[in-house]
């Protein structure tokens, strides 16, 4: 069998010793560079070079597509040679290759971690090398664990989609660590010298067939578990910036003591924290960037390289750093969860395979005027609270419970209701129930519950998962029902002058080994309740499964008890669930910090005459 490949000589440039490589001649200089890569380690930082009698040409890497490998080939007695030669000038390829700069990483206790396996390749990017302002010295301190969290995995800059990654490595990290408080008083001085930047987008990366296959076997499993793995294997997020070069961190630096004779300065540190064990040797002058002197018992080095003994000699470091091979990732920016740079098809297959999650939980003060002529209050969310509400791939929907600080207004019941129109965010109507007007404010707690898809995977660590059913026709099955714990709020699409005086309540009640909802309605102008011919409204039920947070049953027989005391103040969203019985008398609720009270606002409606008796059982959810 004829083979098509010839002997040729590979030779670099400055080393006297070549290897022998059979190669096609025919062959494009990007096929051989793939070729030779198995062999040569530092095939990234190489260029192919023509031998002109006894001076090299390197070709440039935009025509190794363009160029065969006969095209540059130095024949010398019949022997083939071909020569590589250094690239003086920095490389992405290699740096990318060397960083790992198109992982996943993930945060952590200890520093940013890169992912085992590859999610996307990088293809292209743009790189810029930085000038002398890449130079910076300065004092590292921290002003929270977030602060601390973001800066020990190299974000600097103000950046609000870090706060995304570092939860969890914060929380592992402070269950692991009982020094983390010194840890974030402690103070660090650095040097820092950034060389280049590299920057990529979205189109730049392509998928890899591992992490594509990975994805979709998880989306098919439904279990949010497999979602986990995958951050495991693949990292949390890919850093779309990175600046390259080197940074250096001494610790604990408290006092400076500094001597300056004409224009060269010498200045020595002293750690606080023990005695020193190595010096940092140099100077500095107004002309010359040259090295400061500390003494210090910990250091931690970014690129460059590594002081041979105890001695660290930052001219020496500094030098180093010319050479791009020795740089390092400094500092990350721009991170984008790996999900996110799916392509967006996978992508949205892929959060809602998971199902939706509570998303957030807030509580609002609001000051609530009883004398106001109108029975009710339209509470706005802020455009920061409502701005996952906007993404309209999370499909998001609110739930909210309401809360009044004074203990003695046992009379006053709030209640409420969710406006949701298709082209406006969603909003609280707040009425109240009394029977008596009074000219009095109430300081209302509003807590607030945003349901959807977790767009952005922020809670694939959590078990918490919901399930959302949004029926009027009222029966559930209880098997759904009984070991979950289940909210439930009747949500408008319009709200005018017909209606809003109207207040819309309900009650869970299981009648056949079924749950069912009864709506009904309260008019505060004529005071009586209505069972039919109620105001056009979804109802909207919320089942909480796995859940972690404060969780509290109590059983009331109501009507001979009509409240019960928690032990803690902290506002709650609480479902009422009746037991089996034929009659009922339909009850607003009053939640009072530390109590709550039932209350039956009428004794002349067909409910009333029954005079029924019966227990309800109340579920709680801690909204903090």
């Amino acid at each position: 069998m004829t083979s098509n490949k010839t002997i040729v000589f590979v030779e670099i440039v400055g080393d006297s010793i070549p290897t022998m490589k059979k190669l096609n001649l025919e062959n494009n200089l990007s096929n051989i560079r793939k070729e030779l890569k198995k062999n040569i380690n530092d095939m990234n930082i190489l260029l192919f070079a023509i031998k002109v009698g006894q001076i090299f040409a390197k070709t440039e890497p935009d025509d190794e597509n363009d160029t065969i490998l006969n095209d540059i080939i130095f024949e010398n007695s019949g022997i083939k040679f071909l020569y590589l030669m250094k690239n003086s000038n920095p490389s992405w390829k290699y740096l990318n290759e060397k960083c790992k700069l198109d992982f996943g990483r993930i945060t952590s206790f200890d520093g940013i971690k890169e992912a085992s396996s590859k999610a996307f390749k990088l293809k292209d990017c743009e790189f810029k090398p930085i000038d002398s302002k890449g130079y910076k010295k300065g004092r590292l301190e921290f002003k929270s664990e977030e602060d601390w969290m973001k800066k020990t995995n190299l974000f600097f800059g103000i950046d609000i989609n870090v706060q995304n990654f570092i939860g969890l490595g914060l929380s592992i990290g402070k269950s692991k660590d009982e020094n983390f408080k010194d840890e974030i008083n402690s103070t660090y001085v650095y040097t820092e010298i950034g060389k280049a930047s590299l920057k990529f987008s979205k189109e730049n990366l392509e998928l890899t067939s591992h992490f594509s296959n990975d994805v979709k076997n998880a989306i098919k499993s439904k279990e949010h578990n497999k979602f986990r793995e995958i951050i495991d294997k693949y990292g949390q997020f890919v850093p779309t910036e990175v600046i390259l070069g080197g940074r250096v961190y001494f610790k604990g630096v408290k006092t400076l003591s500094e001597n300056s004779t004409n224009k060269t300065k010498e200045s020595s540190v002293n750690m606080s924290f023990g005695p020193p064990i190595a010096k940092i040797g140099g100077n500095s002058s107004d002309s010359e960037r040259k090295s400061d002197f500390y003494s210090f018992d910990h250091m931690k080095i970014l690129g460059g390289s590594p002081p041979v003994d105890e001695n660290f000699d930052e001219k020496i470091w500094n030098k180093s750093l010319e050479d791009y091979r020795t740089w390092d990732c400094i500092e990350l920016k721009n991170p984008i969860n790996i999900f996110k740079l799916l392509p967006d098809d996978i992508y949205k297959e892929a959060f809602k395979s998971i199902g939706k999650r509570i998303l957030r939980t807030i509580v609002k003060d609001y000051e609530y005027r009883l004398d106001n002529p109108e029975r009710y209050q339209i509470i706005e969310l802020t455009d920061e609270e409502s701005k996952i509400i906007l993404n309209k791939d999370a499909d998001c929907d609110i739930f909210a419970t309401v809360v009044d600080d004074d203990e003695n207004s046992k009379k006053v019941f709030f209640n409420c209701q969710i406006l949701k129109n298709q082209n406006a965010k969603p909003s609280i109507i707040i009425h109240v129930i009394q029977k008596e007007p009074q000219k009095r404010i109430c300081k209302l707690k509003i807590g607030i519950m945003i349901i959807g898809y977790d767009v952005d995977f922020n809670f694939i660590n959590s078990n918490v998962s919901v399930e959302l059913l949004v029926n009027n026709n009222y029966n559930f099955n209880d098997g759904l029902m009984a070991n979950n714990l289940f909210l439930g709020i009747p949500v408008l699409e319009y709200f005018n002058h017909l209606n809003d005086s109207i207040t819309i309540g309900h009650n869970f009640r299981k009648l056949n080994n079924e749950l069912i909802i009864e709506p009904f309605s309260y008019c505060s102008k004529k005071h009586c309740y209505h069972f039919s011919n109620l105001p056009q409204f979804s109802f909207y039920t919320i089942v909480i499964k796995n859940y972690s947070n404060i969780y509290e049953s109590r059983i009331l027989e109501y009507p001979k008890k009509d409240e019960i005391k928690f032990s803690d103040k902290c506002p709650k969203y609480i479902s009422m669930y009746f037991s089996e019985a034929d009659s009922y008398l339909p009850v607003f609720m009053n939640q009072k910090s530390e109590k709550v009270y039932l209350k039956h606002f009428c004794n002349k409606c067909e409910k009333c005459k029954q005079e029924p008796e019966y227990n309800i059982k109340l579920k709680t959810y801690s909204i903090l």
